[in-house]
């Protein structure tokens, strides 16, 4: 399960801001920003500090960008934007190109306008997420006890968590009803999500861990700062004693 963020950031005014033309190196707290959805293409969208009535940047027609060597296409150089409600803003640069596999151990994003160059790479940016479950240390692979102190560690590793949830649902509920209990006071630190298990019943559940966060930057050069999104839903089957 993944989801994009918007590709535009509102600066709501009642004056329409100017489009400025600019070199990568004088837009103000540029920041490489890789989005994907799962789908066969990736989109990557290049940020700025944009407050409310501030001009909107236009990079170089030249401006390039590769990911591990591989051609990315310019699809928005960047502009005013007009809102339906009648407010303006600035459509973010950004470029498309094609999905990256789960194999690659690093992706590598080179940008250019021929005068400046930036450099951005994320470990395991489209990695096959998922987890491994302790309790008080030891490892456990199908079985749970009420009350337990469980630890979810996430994988790969160098994930940074922002946000998750946990929830178990009741194996053999009748279609169209709903038996599940969502996890409340999750602790989450770096890669690890942790909680104690308190539910109503005991069972045969299915254990749905969904996490947010950013993949581990392994450069960040020339930005003011690189992320790299990720939004996973791992299921695997759980019986609570």
């Amino acid at each position: 399960m993944k989801k994009l963020v918007p590709l535009l950031a509102l600066a709501v005014t009642a004056c329409r801001p100017a489009t400025l033309d600019r070199d990568l190196k004088d837009i103000p707290g540029l920041t490489l920003h890789a989005l994907y959805d799962g789908s066969s293409e990736e989109t990557v969208l290049l940020e700025y500090d944009s407050p409310a009535g501030s001009s909107c940047y236009r990079i170089p027609a030249e401006t390039s960008l590769t990911v591990n060597g591989e051609s990315f296409t310019l699809d928005k150089r960047g502009e005013v934007y007009d809102t339906p409600s009648g407010f303006f803003g600035c459509q973010f640069p950004r470029f498309k190109g094609p999905a990256r596999t789960a194999e690659e151990p690093l992706t590598d994003y080179i940008l250019s306008d021929g005068k400046s160059s930036l450099r951005a790479a994320f470990k395991q940016l489209h990695a096959t997420r998922s987890f491994r479950i302790t309790v008080n240390g030891v490892e456990q692979t199908t079985k749970l006890r009420n009350g337990s102190a469980v630890d979810i560690e996430w994988s790969p590793v160098s994930d940074v968590i922002d946000g998750a949830q946990v929830a178990f649902r009741l194996d053999g509920t009748p279609e169209g009803e709903e038996d599940t209990y969502t996890i409340q006071g999750l602790r989450v630190d770096a890669n690890h999500i942790r909680f104690v298990l308190d539910v109503r019943r005991l069972g045969n559940f299915t254990l749905r861990v969904t996490a947010q966060g950013q993949a581990g930057v392994a450069a960040c050069e020339g930005f003011t700062s690189c992320q790299g999104d990720f939004v996973e839903e791992v299921r695997i089957p759980m019986t609570i004693e």
